[in-house]
């Protein structure tokens, strides 16, 4: 670097020393120019106008240098950067318990191109890993498979073809919280196999080596509360049946940062349930405004001797009266919440009275309910008690007293008399009810039998030139209040039936 110096110090008696000295005072000026940017140029780039630096500095962290920091304006977002740090060096050292990851971790893969009849393969590994392999994509089954931490290698338990791809993986088990595999020799047409896991693992089933799809339009469910898993159609004997776990969320385990989504939510906050925090374990102070609230809370005592320390607004209940009393607190004394000049005290002398205003109007008092002009309720529409009004004031008919009136209805007819029915009248707006029938011809002989409202009802009476009178068996009642209904009789059997008269004893109700 070039360095400002006097030639010809305290002699600039001649032009040619003033001279040379101006040469090397502009060299050095020169040789501070850069990027064809004059001392001046480059000085306001890093500072403004009152010396202060205004220079473009950026900072980033590289995945593969660490931290890194440039000086400028770069048009190349990969040009100019420097290095401050590396990555290993802004971790820092690791703490007693780092944790560890509930999944099983695959590493290692090797592919390996087998010669004809090739069973060994090297592969460094160690005693806690477990190994998969892979035979041109098919997973292997381990009863096959024998790996070797002396002689670092995996031996096939058959020989590979000429060109098979062999792939090794190995699961670092020290690392992994519940990983295992089984493997499961098929019955013939076997379609559930027996599998212990819970919802919150993640496995994986392989059959015959072939990796398969879980869900009810694929290949296999799971059912963790049953402990099986169930393929979708029935599996042929000898099939190899591979279960993988291969992630347990509940087991994870991180004693540092909580930065994996296992520990935060969609917005990286970590849920309630992950925090370990006892009943009453946080303190109130913690707590913004809690003490302060639950200072000037009001409170309730409950004691026989007037509580200290009471503040504004706080409630006791006087267990030395009986029976007790509330009272409030107003900041200076004790008050009744229903003074004497409301509602008064009450002892049990006044069991079952009512409150209600004195005789001049002046205040409330404690009497006997007066029920002496009052009806009670169940005498209401009850034997030996009132009637009820409907709806416009009057006595339903229902509760009006039932009108006999006792008749009866008389028909004749002359003439042959054939087979069928005969219409007597039709009772309408009454209850008829009818007890007995006489009945008559002039010669002849038949059956007669009532009918009501269409339908046959009561005994079969003989009937012959000789009257015949006869109280019915039971008594038939016709309903005719709302809809009209015909009595009839139905002659049947008729024999040489010349002319008929028949006469019915009713009683009419609700006339």
């Amino acid at each position: 670097m070039a360095r400002l110096k006097i030639l010809y110090p305290n002699n600039h008696t001649s032009s040619g020393n003033i001279g040379a000295d101006i040469e090397n005072i502009v060299r050095y000026v020169n040789s501070a120019e850069l990027g064809d940017n004059t001392l001046s140029e480059l000085m306001k780039k890093l500072f403004n106008t009152e010396g202060t630096v205004t220079g473009v500095v950026e900072l980033r962290n590289d995945n593969t240098n660490g931290l890194q920091y440039r000086v400028g304006t770069y048009t190349d977002a990969n040009s100019g950067w420097i290095n401050l740090a590396t990555t290993a060096e802004l971790r820092g050292a690791s703490g007693v318990d780092v944790g560890t990851i509930g999944a099983p971790i695959f590493s290692g893969r090797q592919d390996f191109t087998a010669t004809a009849g090739q069973t060994v393969f090297s592969y460094s590994h160690i005693s806690t890993d477990a190994i998969l392999v892979y035979k041109n994509g098919a997973l292997q089954a381990a009863a096959t498979i024998t790996a070797s931490t002396s002689a670092d290698t995996i031996t096939l338990g058959s020989a590979a073809s000429a060109g098979d791809v062999i792939s090794i993986f190995k699961v670092q088990s020290a690392n992994t919280s519940g990983f295992s595999r089984t493997d499961i020799t098929s019955n013939a047409n076997q379609a559930v196999f027996p599998y212990v896991h819970t919802a919150s693992q993640t496995i994986m089933i392989y059959r015959n080596g072939v990796m398969q799809r879980e869900g009810s339009t694929n290949d296999y469910t799971t059912n963790p509360a049953s402990s099986t898993v169930t393929f979708t159609s029935a599996l042929s004997a000898g099939d190899i049946i591979s279960l993988l776990r291969v992630e347990d969320v509940n087991s994870v385990k991180v004693s540092g940062l909580m930065t994996e989504d296992a520990f935060t939510d969609a917005n990286g906050f970590i849920p309630f349930s992950k925090l370990a925090i006892a009943d009453a374990g946080i303190p109130q102070a913690k707590i913004a405004d809690l003490a302060t609230t639950l200072a000037n809370r009001g409170r309730v005592y409950v004691s026989a001797s007037t509580p200290a320390s009471a503040n504004a607004g706080d409630f006791w209940v006087d267990t030395s009266a009986s029976p007790n009393v509330l009272k409030f607190y107003n900041g200076t004394g004790w008050l009744l919440t229903s003074p004497d000049t409301g509602i008064p005290a009450f002892t049990s002398a006044n069991a079952l009275q009512q409150l209600r205003v004195n005789s001049t109007g002046g205040g409330l008092e404690f009497a006997a309910v007066d029920v002496s002009a009052l009806i009670p309720q169940t005498f209401i529409g009850a034997a030996s008690g009132v009637a009820a009004l409907d709806a416009q004031g009057l006595l339903p008919v229902a509760q009006l007293p039932t009108i006999f009136a006792t008749r009866s209805f008389y028909f004749s007819k002359d003439g042959s008399i054939p087979d069928g029915d005969y219409t007597v009248t039709r009772a309408f707006k009454q209850t008829v009810r009818i007890d007995a029938i006489a009945v008559k011809t002039t010669s002849g002989t038949c059956n007669v039998r009532l009918k009501l409202g269409g339908i046959a009802a009561g005994d079969t009476i003989a009937a012959s030139s000789t009257l015949t009178e006869q109280n019915l068996s039971s008594s038939i009642t016709v309903d005719a209040t709302t809809l009209s209904k015909k009595i009839e009789f139905t002659v049947s059997s008729a024999s040489s039936v010349t002319d008929i008269e028949i006469a019915l004893a009713a009683v009419i109700t609700n006339v």
